[in-house]
């Protein structure tokens, strides 16, 4: 299961990590739209950042037998504070995209690549 989960230390602040994560997504044309601090829910250092483009779901959304996406929507990116350092996790897109049809798995691998270059951000 954590072949599913991907896993990227950030260079940066927890702070400075969120920021460069939203700065990142609008720079890409996709839209952040939520964003919660768990911290005080929870007793971790945790913010959820929502990230979506509304063609990449529309396209995944399209036939109605593929709807199921949707429970995996938006993507999400967990920002942790460890003992160690900050830490993003986010769903390994690429590999999801082996696992569903074939349209959807175009939109998916999409995803990964965005999924890649706002990660890069944080590195």
């Amino acid at each position: 299961m954590t072949q599913m989960i991907k896993a990227v230390r950030s260079r940066y602040s927890y702070e400075e990590t969120i920021e460069r994560i939203k700065e990142k997504t609008k720079e890409l044309g996709w839209n952040v739209i939520g964003e919660h601090d768990l911290t005080e829910k929870v007793g971790v250092k945790l913010t959820i950042i929502e990230v979506c483009n509304k063609d990449f779901a529309k396209k995944a959304l399209e036939k109605p037998e593929n709807r199921w996406i949707s429970a995996f929507m938006p993507c999400h990116f967990a920002v942790v504070e460890n003992p160690d350092g900050v830490y993003v996790y986010g769903m390994n897109m690429g590999l999801f995209a082996k696992m569903v049809p074939p349209e959807l798995a175009e939109v998916l691998s999409g995803v990964s690549k965005v999924d890649e270059e706002i990660l890069s951000s944080i590195l």
